[in-house]
């Protein structure tokens, strides 16, 4: 095989930094395999590249961050080829046609690749996970991180048996090699690579197949099961609804869900493989607070919008986000109803509109607009469209669509042309309107509103009376209630109304109210009175850890004698089995007089402190922190964990974390003692810690 002349000068002679992937050079398929190692938090991994050649570039690059590379190969031949921090340049030969790229290494991903629980003192809670949108997969793997290179990708990972690897694709092979064992997984069709992912996990499954023949998994750790059917419980349905409703078969051989510990968001929407946050696996009562129907049918609903058919770029994103948000609120509302879809359409309106006014409105196909904008506003022009065309035209314009860039990529006018051509309708005021404007159309949403919902039509009635001077009373408000039997209507009128309302209405409306309905009257209540001391107390017992947790903590403050026997009805009715729950249970038992003897409290203190380590999710280790704050109580360990947090990966938690540890430095600004509780952090990986504490 011969190489030309001038690719030897240019890949010794040239920074890698700035050039692009060779013209005429198209990946078309990959064999990885990887064995990932996670005490050192590292890959091991060898990949075998399909590509076609044109024959007219002498050089190709694939990203690759911060690899070692073992061996490049060329059609079976060592390659010429050099690495940066950030890319692989390998020359190619001067042949046009079908050529082979094998690449050995070991990645250290300081992203993408997240290795949860292997350091921690709790046993069984490990996992590995991925999560590559954005430009990250090319942390673990060498890929070509480009959105319109689509690549079918088989994946075979190599790991200690005992643990269950979910990947892309189908699951082919197990095989047993020594202490491991290979789990082999074909995919038939390509995908961009940010879609890349496997998970590792003691994890078991629920099992189904669609009506359509399609396998489907339900991932859930060992001994969730019963999280795990109400987690899942209507994932058959949406499955079917979805592909029914969209109109095309479901593109990929399998789908699989699995819920992950620490995960970055709700959910992501890998190819035929969602990973999910494990704050959506829960039981009755969770299910009641924050279930994960919506997650499960918004992921599901991206393997069309987004994996099916890709943006080009991210101003194309509304293709992605928006569709994904429209397709779930149809799912939702297939299942539950209409109405609540309409009451989370106008709650989403009302956030857009105060966007409007703070001057941060955003269009459309602005790259770097919000997740509000991108999802619901995107929703939004979806809803209008649809409208706009009729149901008939809509379906099949984005029908046509997906089927036109299948397995490829697209923009936003691809898409407005088809609908055009199916409904014979200009959608250049659409464009105007919805897409390209930065201000959101409130008028024009809550028109849509009224249109079709009578509750909310209703409830803006109520509103617009009162904005011309009629005051809404109780008379007007016991009629409204009685007229629509809708929980997020009757929670938005207690919400705006309650100051109208007689102890009496309250009562009666809230003791055999709706979880929502008694959310709200317990948030609007600054302090509780005696009249709703009895009716407060059976919340206790409500259908819902995050109403028992507020009744608990707002009756502890409102009748301290009362505090021990609030406790103890917490302690025996189940409630601990949330981990909040178990927090603020800690917090108030240490601070109730009389509630148990010096040693209990210790044993209070300590189990609270505890939940501050790295064994428990982000969440509750937050939760922790500022319970600990506010109490006064945080101990060394506590900062030490502290400052660990402060480079979570994580943002949420990492903006947290250092946000409190900057305001710790402020009261205690004594470098030596902060030196001290860092010294076993190492300072690479630390640097923002130990600029904080040097500039004391």
């Amino acid at each position: 095989m011969a190489l030309k002349f001038t690719t030897m000068l240019f890949l010794w002679a040239l920074p890698v930094f700035g050039l692009a992937q060779g013209v005429g050079c198209d990946f078309t398929r990959a064999r990885l395999v990887i064995s990932p190692d996670p005490v050192a938090e590292a890959i091991e991994g060898e990949v075998l590249y399909q590509f076609e050649s044109a024959g007219t570039s002498d050089s190709i690059y694939l990203d690759a961050r911060k690899m070692e590379f073992i061996r490049v190969e060329l059609n079976g031949a060592p390659a010429a080829f050099r690495s940066t921090s950030a890319k692989l340049l390998v020359a190619v030969p001067e042949q046009a046609g079908t050529h082979e790229l094998r690449i050995s290494y070991r990645a250290f991903p300081a992203q993408a690749v997240y290795f949860i629980g292997w350091k921690d003192s709790l046993p069984g809670n490990e996992q590995i996970w991925t999560q590559g949108q954005g430009k990250d997969n090319s942390h673990w793997v060498p890929v070509v991180d480009h959105m319109e290179e689509k690549v079918e990708f088989d994946i075979s990972v190599l790991f200690e048996t005992g643990y269950e690897v979910v990947a892309n694709g189908l699951l082919v092979k197990k095989s047993p090699e020594g202490p491991l064992t290979r789990w082999t997984f074909d995919m038939d069709r390509p995908m961009s690579s940010y879609l890349l992912a496997f998970a590792i996990g003691r994890f078991d499954a629920l099992s189904w197949e669609s009506a359509s023949g399609i396998p489907l998994k339900g991932y859930y750790p060992q001994g969730d099961s019963e999280k795990a059917r109400w987690t899942y419980r209507y994932t058959r349905e949406l499955f079917e609804y979805l592909e029914n409703e969209i109109g095309i078969p479901y593109p990929w051989g399998d789908y699989k869900q699995v819920p992950v510990r620490d995960f970055l968001y709700a959910g992501m929407e890998n190819t035929g493989a969602t990973f999910f946050s494990d704050r959506y696996l829960v039981d009755s009562l969770g299910y009641n607070d924050d279930n994960y129907i919506n997650v499960n049918a918004h992921e599901l609903a991206h393997q069309w919008f987004g994996n099916l058919v890709t943006e080009t770029e991210a101003s194309e994103h509304w293709l992605h986000e928006g569709f994904a948000t429209f397709y779930a609120y149809q799912a939702e509302s297939h299942l539950l109803g209409t109405d609540q879809i309409y009451w989370k359409l106008y709650d989403s309106a009302r956030a857009l509109e105060q966007m409007d006014a703070a001057g941060r409105g955003e269009s459309l196909l602005d790259p770097g607009a919000s997740s509000l904008t991108f999802y619901e506003k995107g929703a939004w022009a979806l809803y209008l469209l649809k409208e706009e065309v009729g149901e008939e035209a809509f379906c099949k314009g984005v029908k046509d669509f997906l089927l036109a860039h299948s397995y490829s990529n697209a923009r936003v006018d691809d898409l407005l042309r088809a609908v055009e051509k199916a409904s014979g309708t200009s959608l250049a005021g659409f464009r105007k309107t919805w897409l390209e404007a930065p201000v959101f159309p409130t008028g024009v949403a809550m028109d849509y509103l009224k249109r079709n919902s009578g509750s909310v039509k209703e409830y803006l009635r109520l509103l617009e009376a009162e904005k011309k001077g009629t005051p809404v009373g109780e008379q007007q408000i016991t009629i409204a209630w009685g007229q629509y039997n809708s929980p997020e209507f009757r929670a938005h009128l207690l919400r705006t109304f309650r100051s109208a309302l007689t102890p009496a209405f309250l009562e009666r409306v809230c003791r055999v109210g709706s979880l929502p309905v008694q959310k709200v009257f317990l948030e609007s209540v600054e302090t509780l009175q005696d009249w709703m001391i009895p009716m407060v107390e059976e919340w206790l017992d409500a259908p819902s850890y995050d109403l028992r947790e507020a009744t608990l903590f707002r009756l502890w403050v409102a009748v301290p004698s009362n505090r021990g026997r609030y406790l103890d009805r917490v302690l025996q009715n189940g409630s601990l089995s949330k981990m909040r729950l178990q927090q603020l249970w800690w917090l108030l038992a240490l601070f109730t007089e009389g509630y148990g003897d010096t040693e209990a409290k210790q044993a209070y203190l300590t189990r609270l402190r505890a939940t501050t380590s790295a064994a428990y999710d982000w969440e509750v280790r937050q939760n922790a922190f500022s319970m600990l704050r506010q109490a006064g109580a945080l101990s060394p360990e506590n900062l030490r964990d502290l400052m660990q947090a402060t480079e979570h990966h994580s943002w949420q938690f990492k903006k947290f974390a250092r946000n409190l540890f900057e305001d710790l430095l402020e009261e205690q600004a004594d470098p030596a003692f902060w030196k001290r509780l860092a010294e076993n952090f190492p300072r690479q990986r630390y640097r923002y810690l130990y600029q904080k504490i040097e500039a004391l």
